[in-house]
């Protein structure tokens, strides 16, 4: 179809040119066109891209191609090219270097993308993507978020319900219209009265009715069968009467192409049989080569093939068949023997050109493997992966990797290679965050290992996927580290330090507490070998086993090794990991002002890595720290983006902890409790027993305490059993101990008091990326006021109060305030005043920050009738600055002395707790209504 034909898709093209003005205006995104072929989506595209044009936006085009053996990334390379010349542009066919992400390549193309489409705005299409390679599609994914706040608008088309090339590359196109800058167009059939006008303009004449019945039937609404149709009719017999017999004509779009490619000479026919092998695009050269024919005859044979209107000529060395369905008959048409034949001639002609494809020769080698053997083609296959994986085409790597798994049979002497062929996938699938498919092959190749007695292919099985832990696999790599350590001895100390790091790693940390000892040893031999890979897993392994806040100093000094680590060996792994370290420790120490420090060096670290899941670790740690401070909004925005990332990077644990996110949010502001309950109740059903104790939590903060009081007696015999050396400990004896004393149990209060105290100068955290719970002396102030010891109560209190403010928390100061209020409401003699100033200072901040849930605490709290914390005269003045009022105004107002005026105003902000005048009139508001 061509622009003209564009019969009954006036709509979407106008949606289209809608999303282009968007674009233009700098709002940009990705638009996915589906629908089957034939339906008119690259005219479509055409007619966008010819209307872009006109308004001075800059147009790059990249298709995919059928088959196996395109090159990753070849829709991209394409658009690149389009673009030059042009600054900084990107390439994606050269071997990255060592030190380079795949996400810093596809920050590469974006910023490419962002330059090329200046101050009018690009347009890039991507064709055929049901071909793409998955790596191709990755980078769309990256683009179509990175871009949507920019100048460029994306399109994507695809046949939504064929078969894909690859078979990983349908859920990554699924994620991708998952982006939230992405739509999809879906392309339907044509109606009857649309079939008609594209057959009068087809014809140039009104078409009889009886073809229209016809037509309309056979070829229900698709335009390219519509066409192929009409061309055909004009040349069928007829009968009186009648148009044209509807028994000549063909039942399916492809018996149409068939038909018209029955019309032409058979030599031409024959010549594009042979082409087709070549794919969808071909050179004259490499036809050529493939049929010893000469290029002035095969000139004379494409034609005859232009003229009908069945192959395109690019530039009069490159040809395309007009559309797929053209190829793929012809090629349908070639007896297998012969295809394979063909086959064979193109890997020669391929392999001898300038240039050629390792892809390519791969792909027809493995297609000619039957008849001529499989040896150059497992050699061709694993050249091909290892270039993909040098290119960072992760998915692409692994693909070949298995084409040549499947290849072995047909080579005598080359399952031997299996192996090491397994492990190969494992690691470009694991890159590639296809954690199931990389276990898979390390067992595989663990269990061939075992077989031939090969200890160092069962280590390398066993070291492949890291950093998996809270999962079904964890046990599953434990296992298989202890096992390799049986097997390999003392002989390699390199594998032995990664196993023995390993195995540390995965220990299950409720199953006992052997993790700080074996970590220790794996340490010791990371050091005595001095490989950085197996130091750098012993780290990490040492840092987990080390949970326990009483080495939160060890972990401190764990995090500036990894830093040391990653400038000596210039990798930003460990350094990225030694800051994450490091801020865990700090947030865990209090101590803000080093955590701030180490959070902008890990900002920094992460904005060059540009990898999507330390994206997800620095949004986390940055929304943990809005909530911390009651910035809920914000909190609640950097936790959905950082959502969005993890799932996009295949973070397993993404969503879950955003729901613990979701949990803390709802507890401080009482926003959501409905999902965040859903989503807690859900987690309890399957997980842990003591988990119940998260969701009675969740209950006493929407006021549910008889509901909640029923989990709690069915978990309290059991809280003295959760394992001190889980990393959630701390956090699950704090929500225990507020429990505890909301129902009555004072033996359970106390044992929790005694277990926490000595954690008296830390914070409630398990790691910087997730909430945290305030200071540790919050909940100690609590267990004592509890218990009667009113003097530790408010010295814990007094504690938490400047904790709270030299760490920048009002939600937990507003917490520590009404805590402290209802211990000296409990004093022997009573401090009734003490308890008004701190509750008033607890409302006030708390209505602020819009912290429902306290207010409902504090409003329980309150005597009826409460006095006012202020003196007659502060009031008077507070009242005063509610009404704008200056000191010097105030000073005239009440006949005062400015300095005394002056000298109120602090008195106020004092008692009040807080830091400015608009709080002050903020809060006397608030008490002006509750009068009223």
């Amino acid at each position: 179809m061509t622009e003209d034909d564009l019969v009954g898709r006036g709509r979407e093209l106008a949606a289209l040119e809608r999303r282009l003005d968007d674009a233009r205006d700098g709002r940009g995104g990705l638009v996915l066109v589906e629908g089957e072929a034939g339906a008119g989506k690259t005219a479509l595209a055409h007619a966008l891209a010819r209307r872009a044009r006109r308004r001075g936006a800059r147009v790059a085009w990249g298709a995919c191609l059928e088959g196996e053996g395109t090159a990753p990334y070849r829709p991209w390379v394409q658009i690149l090219a389009d673009l030059r010349p042009g600054p900084a542009t990107a390439d994606l066919t050269a071997p990255a270097p060592d030190d380079r992400s795949r996400y810093q390549v596809f920050d590469a193309v974006t910023q490419t993308l962002r330059t090329a489409a200046g101050a009018a705005a690009l347009l890039v299409v991507l064709d055929d993507l049901h071909w793409a390679d998955a790596a191709s599609l990755r980078l769309l994914q990256w683009t179509a978020s990175a871009l949507a706040d920019d100048k460029v608008l994306l399109v994507g088309l695809y046949r939504g319900r064929e078969p894909f090339s690859y078979a990983e590359a349908e859920a990554v196109l699924r994620a991708v219209g998952r982006e939230r800058a992405a739509r999809t167009l879906a392309l339907g059939a044509l109606a009857p009265d649309e079939v008609a006008a594209l057959a009068e303009r087809a014809l140039g004449r009104t078409p009889e009715e009886d073809l229209l019945d016809v037509v309309r039937e056979r070829c229900e609404g698709n335009p390219l069968f519509v066409l192929e149709m009409l061309r055909l009719a004009q040349d069928a017999p007829r009968m009186p009467g009648r148009a044209v017999l509807p028994g000549r004509l063909p039942a399916t779009v492809r018996e149409a192409v068939g038909r018209r490619l029955g019309r032409l000479d058979p030599d031409v026919r024959l010549i594009l049989r042979q082409a087709s092998v070549l794919g969808r695009e071909f050179t004259l050269p490499l036809l050529a080569a493939l049929t010893a024919g000469t290029p002035d005859a095969l000139l004379d044979h494409l034609d005859a093939a232009v003229a009908a209107e069945l192959v395109t000529d690019l530039d009069g060395h490159t040809f395309r068949f007009a559309h797929v369905l053209t190829q793929e008959v012809l090629a349908a048409e070639l007896p297998s023997t012969a295809r394979r034949r063909l086959h064979a001639r193109a890997a020669t002609a391929l392999a001898a050109a300038p240039g050629g494809s390792p892809d390519a020769v791969a792909h027809h080698l493995r297609q000619a493997a039957p008849l001529t053997g499989g040896a150059d083609a497992l050699a061709a296959t694993r050249a091909a992966a290892d270039r993909a994986r040098a290119q960072l085409a992760h998915e692409h790597a692994a693909f070949q990797y298995r084409q040549a798994l499947g290849l072995l049979p047909l080579v005598d002497g080359s399952e031997a290679q299996r192996p090491d062929l397994l492990l190969e996938l494992a690691r470009c699938a694991f890159r590639s965050g296809a954690v199931d498919e990389a276990w898979r092959a390390c067992k595989e190749a663990a269990d061939l290992g075992r077989a031939a007695g090969d200890a160092t292919v069962v280590a390398d099985a066993a070291t492949v996927v890291r950093g998996i832990t809270n999962s079904p696999l964890t046990a599953e790599l434990h296992a298989l580290s202890e096992d390799a350590l049986t097997l390999l001895g003392d002989d390699d100390p390199v594998r032995r330090a990664r196993l023995l790091a390993q195995s540390a790693a995965t220990l299950d940390p409720f199953a006992g507490a052997r993790a700080p000892e074996t970590s220790h040893r794996a340490l010791l031999a990371a050091e005595a070998c001095g490989d950085p890979d197996a130091l750098f897993l012993a780290l990490q392994a040492r840092h987990t086993a080390l949970v326990d806040g009483r080495h939160v100093l060890e972990r401190l000094a764990i995090g500036e090794r990894a830093l040391r680590l990653g400038r000596d060996t210039g990798r930003a792994e460990p350094t990225a990991w030694g800051h994450a370290w490091r801020m865990d420790a700090f947030w865990e120490l209090g101590r803000r002002v080093q955590l701030d420090a180490e959070l902008a060096a890990f900002s920094d670290l992460v904005a060059r890595m540009k990898e999507p899941l330390w994206q997800w670790r620095l949004l986390r740690v940055r929304a943990c720290l809005a909530l911390y401070e009651g910035r809920f909004d914000d909190a609640r925005d950097l936790a959905e983006r950082a959502l969005a990332i993890g799932r996009r990077g295949g973070h397993e644990g993404a969503a879950f902890l955003d729901l613990v996110f979701r949990s803390h949010l709802a507890v401080l502001s009482g926003r959501g409790f409905p999902e965040v309950e859903a989503g807690v109740r859900a987690f309890v059903a399957e997980g842990p027993f003591l988990a119940a104790g998260w969701l009675a939590d969740v209950l006493v903060a929407q006021g549910r305490t008889a509901e909640a009081a029923g989990l709690w007696r069915t978990i309290a015999p059991a809280v003295r059993d959760f394992p001190r050396h889980a990393p959630e400990w701390i956090v699950a004896q704090t929500t225990s101990a507020h429990l505890a004393v909301r129902f009555d149990d004072r033996a359970t209060a106390a044992l929790l008091h005694d277990e926490l105290l000595p954690y008296a100068d830390r914070h409630v955290t398990a790691a910087a990326h997730n909430p945290s719970g305030g200071p540790v002396t919050l909940c100690l102030g609590v267990l004592a006021g509890y218990l009667g010891d009113r003097p530790a109560a408010e010295r814990h209190l007094h504690a938490a109060l400047a904790s709270c403010r030299a760490t920048g928390s009002p939600p937990y100061e507003a917490w520590t305030h009404l805590e402290t209020a209802l211990v000296l409401s409990r004093r022997r003699p009573p401090d009734p005043r003490g308890a008004a100033e701190h509750l008033a200072a607890a409302r006030a901040l708390a209505e602020r920050l819009g912290m429902r849930p306290l207010l409902d605490r504090i409003a329980a709290a309150e005597p009826a009738g409460r006095t006012s914390v202020l003196t007659p005269r502060e009031e008077e003045v507070a009242a005063l600055v509610k009404d704008g009022l200056s000191n010097r105004q105030i000073a005239r107002r009440l006949h005062m002395a400015e300095r005394t005026a002056e000298n109120h105003v602090t008195h106020i902000l004092t008692k009040l707790g807080f830091d400015s005048r608009a709080r002050i009139a903020a809060w006397y508001a608030s008490q002006d209504r509750d009068r009223g």
